[in-house]
């Protein structure tokens, strides 16, 4: 691990908190949902926006770890899929609320709340690729 980050710059930094955010956050978004869910899970869960969130987390550190130049592109990749998964979940409880016709479900709170994470984590993913990772 030190020897991965002495000559550390920026968008190493920033692929590090990207993934960072993202195991954190699919933590949370596997938890919050289970928690939640009561009888049946929230029409907004998807396993697929986990899996690729905890798949881009892996790729992101496995690629810094063994110092892969192209694996912030595939990180990236994962988090913008699982990001574009979410937004296509979450349009169900919003027209629920913008329609105030409780016909499809789910919880807006959250899919906006995960929206942001995901979101976040995907911006400071692309950022970081086009950045030097290494001295």
């Amino acid at each position: 691990m030190k020897r991965m980050l002495q000559d550390a710059r920026p968008g190493l930094w920033l692929s590090l908190a990207a993934a960072a955010l993202a195991l954190a956050g699919g933590l949370a978004y596997v938890v919050i949902y289970l928690a939640a869910a009561g009888e049946a899970v929230d029409r907004v869960f998807s396993w697929l926006t986990l899996g690729l969130a905890l798949g881009g987390t892996v790729i992101t550190l496995a690629g810094e770890g063994l110092r892969l130049s192209f694996t912030p592109i595939l990180g990236g990749a994962c988090f913008a899929v699982a990001l574009a998964n979410h937004l296509v979940e979450t349009a169900y409880p919003l027209a629920d609320m913008l329609t105030g016709v409780p016909f499809f479900g789910g919880n807006p709170a959250l899919a906006i709340a995960f929206s942001v994470v995901f979101g976040l984590a995907a911006v400071l993913n692309v950022i970081g690729a086009f950045l030097p990772h290494r001295k």
